[in-house]
């Protein structure tokens, strides 16, 4: 079932439910005005006939009081013993109340709806002392005529007043779902064509208009995602062109040094080396086969950061509350067993809300650029700081620095310095920690120093309240 006809059934039933209320309402008000009216009328002729029959002497005789009743107006006498004397027309019935308000009980008098032979009819019994009591009545047709009248006017109204809202339920939900309806088919469109370039027109500022903005925000962010997939494909490919071209020519010349081609194969133009066996000695073959090594790491490195980066860092679990300086003091040990280099650190405990292989992976990056950069003998720096609402990790070399009009550039994927390039690595470390950084809500900044060497400071945000335990770092 559509919304339109959910949206259209739900207002016809609040309807039929509205106007069923006010009609049950209105028809109990109405017999109730309409039986008020015949009881005040009834207790009108009443008090005339009490006073006729004071007056008359006894028995009192039915002639003596035709003179005031109506044709509409039924009564009747009931004796003291119970038994009636005489009625108008037709014996009306005479209940236990009725005989003992006969006989004496002047307390009170005794209205009731009664059948007198197959008309309904309102009766009400007063005392007359010893005389009895006199009962008047008057039939209930009228009454039962014009509510009957009513209930049937109502039910046409209602019919009428439920088909008009379901109608109204219907265009109203028409006009309300065409927002949705075109955004129903720009996300098919996004689905069939790919393009994300397709924003939908806000032309109003409701609940409405909030979804359509929601929407072109989550088609931005996508086509944002795209784009840097793409340029993450692209710059892969880029950067796995050089160590795969370096290691196909490295094999091809040790291939053709041990296998040289037979003479009869044509060697196609400007393709593969001149079809004579090189001439090799074991320094070269040697140097040929470290240099297919270096290019196979960098390679394996290359893949495992590639790797990282396209990895849906959901996976890797919720943040937890961590002492950011445990964190630092185990990667600077492992850095230290690895490397042999001196590394000096200074620690404040600050706790954040992050994830610790994330973390890891973005300080070992920072330690691994220093260890790379540092002079050998000069030691690296590390401190772990608190700056108002934030934990600082500061790691420093003393290398030769980053010219100052490349410092945002080398947290770009794959920027390499031009000193850098004849060094290994890959050029994604530093843009994985700020990655990272960013991730939690932090940055990631080369910072000036007054002496030679570069420091790069790895912020995140402290974590809210002092009462969550650190989670345990191995």
């Amino acid at each position: 079932m559509s919304f339109r006809t959910r949206l259209g059934l739900l207002v016809a039933a609040s309807v039929a439910v509205a106007v069923l209320a006010t009609s049950g309402a209105v028809l109990w008000i109405a017999r109730n005005e309409a039986r008020a009216a015949l009881d005040e009328q009834i207790w009108d002729r009443v008090e005339i006939l009490q006073f006729g029959t004071e007056r008359l002497p006894e028995p009192i005789r039915v002639r003596s009081l035709g003179r005031y009743i109506t044709y509409d107006v039924m009564l009747q006498v009931i004796g003291p013993d119970g038994s009636v004397g005489y009625f108008s027309e037709r014996t009306l019935p005479v209940s236990g109340t009725d005989r003992a308000l006969a006989a004496g009980d002047r307390s009170r008098v005794h209205w009731a709806d009664i059948d007198a032979d197959g008309v309904r009819m309102r009766a009400v019994t007063v005392p007359l002392g010893r005389r009895g009591a006199l009962m008047v009545a008057r039939p209930l047709t009228e009454v039962d005529a014009s509510i009957h009248g009513l209930r049937n006017a109502m039910a046409v109204v209602a019919v009428a007043g439920v088909a008009g809202a379901g109608l109204l339920g219907f265009w109203v939900a028409s006009r309300a779902i065409r927002p949705v309806r075109r955004l129903t088919a720009a996300a098919r469109s996004v689905a069939q064509t790919q393009d994300l370039d397709q924003p939908i027109e806000i032309e109003r500022d409701d609940e409405l208009g909030e979804l359509a903005a929601s929407f072109n925000a989550m088609l931005e962010a996508l086509a944002v995602s795209r784009a840097q997939q793409h340029r993450l494909v692209t710059d892969a490919g880029h950067e796995l062109r050089t160590p795969l071209t370096s290691i196909r020519t490295n094999i091809e010349l040790l291939a053709r040094a041990e296998h040289p081609p037979a003479p009869s194969l044509p060697e196609q133009e400007g393709e593969g080396l001149p079809n004579s066996r090189p001439e090799l000695g074991p320094d070269e073959r040697r140097q040929m086969l470290d240099d297919v090594l270096f290019e196979l790491d960098q390679l394996t490195d290359l893949m495992a950061e590639l790797i990282e980066l396209a990895t849906d860092q959901r996976s890797l679990g919720e943040p937890t509350v961590i002492d950011l300086a445990d964190v630092v003091a185990a990667v600077a040990n492992r850095h230290r067993r690895r490397s042999g280099v001196e590394i000096v650190t200074t620690f404040t405990p600050c706790r954040v809300q992050a994830n610790v292989a994330l973390v890891e992976r973005a300080i070992s990056n920072l330690v691994d650029n220093a260890v790379k950069w540092s002079p050998s003998g000069e030691p690296i720096e590390i401190s772990v700081v608190r700056d108002v609402d934030q934990a600082i990790v500061r790691v420093a070399d003393r290398g030769p620095g980053i010219d100052p009009g490349l410092r945002q550039l080398v947290f770009e994927r794959f920027f390499r310095a031009p000193e850098a390039r004849a060094l290994p690595g890959s050029g994604l470390g530093l843009s994985i920690v700020d990655y990272v950084a960013h991730t939690h809500g932090g940055s990631a900044a080369v910072v000036e120093t007054d002496g030679p060497g570069t420091t790069v400071e790895f912020r995140l945000p402290l974590a809210p309240g002092p009462d969550s335990p650190p989670a345990d770092i191995d």
